[in-house]
């Protein structure tokens, strides 16, 4: 089989390692923006090792000096300074200090800022000692290791065997960031696509195409196609009147050729499918409960879907490619089940009440291990699942308790927050053996937290403040993991995930006018009873494919409005 030819991509992925191997992830991200969204799942890229471009720069030089040394008939040469690649002048590292680190050069200047110091190949990330992001009272301990000494191997270069960190946008120094309200299709701060009587649930954009947005609520199911040169296009997939059927959930399928549309009439599920198109396609047997969650695999056709009746749930697995006539036998959970979500290819993890259920999944769904809760005072509504290089990790939020688990690592984090659990995340593009994830709450505050799975420590690396007395409704990373968006009940705020600190762009949401019989069920402004948020303050919204926009649902409305760019 022959050498495949290089590309432009091999190129640019080799140098996109090497700019978060060296510790310049601002560079990195701006290459990767540029360039492709997610240069991890090109085909190659499992096979390049670490440190890949020095290794190859590294023996290209000594295969020039090697050919230099030689002449015409094969016989050794001596070679002169100007027969270097790089030429004859000596090269010092140190010499480049007085541009790149003009801070305290003199001995007049203030002494010279620590965190853009590299540290064991990658800059620290900003911190800002003013702000509330430095709270230290959920840090736990960490040890220092001594840092072990570069090894060579028997060309001269770096050692391919060494065991280094697989390098992610979470490494290096990333900054240069603006985000601000896009017009991508002319709309203004004023103008949604939908306002309609009743609440939004949903708002999804598709996974393959940023410009299909698809918006829903307990009477409606709508597609909209978004253009630069027309208004958008909407395709209505459900209207429905008051009534015995509502829209129960909504999801798209991994590559956005199917639509699952959920709904509920006297306690039994229906499912349908519809294409990008808004044309119903496929009808699912029916479900005998409530349909209360549909969750796709992230690479193959299979949907769990989730369906509950009082204390009883059940789990059962949908494969578009089968096709039977009914449902293969569900699951069933005695517990009322609250959330579902993925962790790989065949694992599934399911919140209970108490427990946190573990289920695999290949023709079938089985169950195959529980976790019981370390707190019996906690009800665990919130999961979110990835699966590293190393372990496959389940985050659970309780919102009454207050609290955070980890259930297949054996990490519990009480009192993570002063009042309810609002929102869960999991950052993507984790390390092999440390993950980062985000909580928000009704207190006001999204925290950002740094576990090492191996060592089963955990941090708050970054404490972020929304408006005073304003909750957190909801939020989650970019898909690249470089931002972390969050609503309150009238403002987006994103965050730069590795300065932390301030905002680098809020958006204020038009609010419609509160009736005097709502607002007499206001607290300081915010629909809050005994710790908990209003469910129709709820606030959906999910990134596009490439992390530049935003849609979200507020109130009767959804708003796609918001764009991430590189200065």
């Amino acid at each position: 089989m022959a050498q495949p030819d290089l590309t432009s991509h091999h190129v640019n992925y080799l140098i996109w390692r090497y700019l978060q191997e060296a510790g310049h992830g601002d560079a990195a991200v701006s290459l990767q923006r540029a360039w492709y969204p997610n240069p991890q799942t090109l085909p190659f890229a499992p096979y390049v090792k670490t440190h890949a471009l020095v290794s190859l720069v590294q023996k290209g030089l000594q295969y020039h000096e090697m050919e230099a040394s030689l002449d015409k008939e094969g016989n050794h040469i001596n070679i002169s300074p100007s027969d270097y690649f790089f030429g004859p002048e000596p090269f010092e590292a140190g010499s480049t200090e007085g541009h790149d680190e003009a801070i305290g050069t003199d001995a007049d200047s203030p002494a010279q800022v620590e965190h853009d110091r590299p540290v064991n190949g990658h800059a620290e990330p900003d911190r800002d000692e003013t702000d509330s992001d430095e709270s230290m009272e959920d840090k736990a301990r960490t040890e220092s290791q001594p840092e072990s000494p570069r090894r060579l191997d028997d060309d001269g270069d770096i050692s391919m065997a060494e065991e280094i960190p697989e390098p992610t946008l979470g490494n290096g120094h990333i900054s240069g960031v603006s985000i601000a309200p896009a017009k991508p299709i002319d709309l203004t701060p004023n103008t949604a696509l939908l306002d309609v009587e009743n609440h939004v649930t949903s708002a999804l954009w598709h996974p393959r195409d940023p410009n299909i947005v698809v918006g829903a609520g307990e009477l409606f199911c709508s597609i909209w196609k978004l253009s630069t040169s027309s208004d958008p296009l909407q395709k209505k997939i459900l209207d429905l009147k008051v009534g015995s059927t509502s829209v129960s959930t909504v999801a798209w399928d991994a590559i956005g050729e199917q639509l699952a549309v959920a709904t509920c009439t006297d306690d039994r599920g229906t499912i349908t499918m519809y294409n990008v198109n808004g044309d119903a396609v496929d009808l699912l047997p029916e479900v005998p409960r409530l349909v209360t969650g549909l969750h796709w695999a992230e690479d193959s056709p299979r949907l769990v879907v989730v369906a509950s009746n009082h204390n009883v749930s059940e789990l059962a697995l949908w494969d578009d490619t089968q096709r039977p006539d009914v449902f293969p036998p569900p699951q069933t959970i005695e517990d009322q089940i609250n959330e579902v979500a993925w962790c790989g290819r065949n694992l599934v993890f399911a919140a209970g009440d108490s427990t946190i259920y573990q289920s695999e999944v290949d023709n079938s769904i089985r169950l195959v291990k529980t976790f019981r809760s370390p707190s019996d005072d906690a009800r665990w509504g919130l999961i979110r699942c990835i699966q590293t290089e190393s372990h496959s990790v389940a985050v659970a939020a309780s919102e009454d308790a207050r609290a955070i688990w980890i259930p297949t690592h054996d990490i519990f984090i009480p009192n993570a927050h002063d009042a309810s659990i609002t929102g869960l995340d999991i950052r993507p593009q984790s390390l092999a053996q440390r993950i980062d994830f985000a909580s928000f709450s009704a207190d006001g505050k999204a925290k950002v937290w740094r576990v090492d799975l191996d060592l089963k420590d955990y941090t708050c690396i970054h404490q972020l403040s929304l408006d005073p007395s304003s909750p957190a409704l909801a939020g989650s990373f970019s898909p690249d993991g470089y931002a972390l968006g969050a609503f309150s009940k009238d403002r987006l705020f994103i965050w730069n995930v590795e300065r932390g600190g301030a905002p680098i762009s809020t958006w204020t949401a038009p609010i419609p006018e509160v009736k005097k019989e709502e607002g007499a069920r206001l607290t300081n402004g915010h629909h809050v009873s005994n710790g908990h948020i209003d469910s129709d303050l709820s606030r959906p919204f999910s990134w596009d494919m490439d992390g530049k926009r935003l849609v979200c649902g507020f109130d009767k409305q959804v708003h796609p409005l918001f764009t991430v760019s590189i200065d």
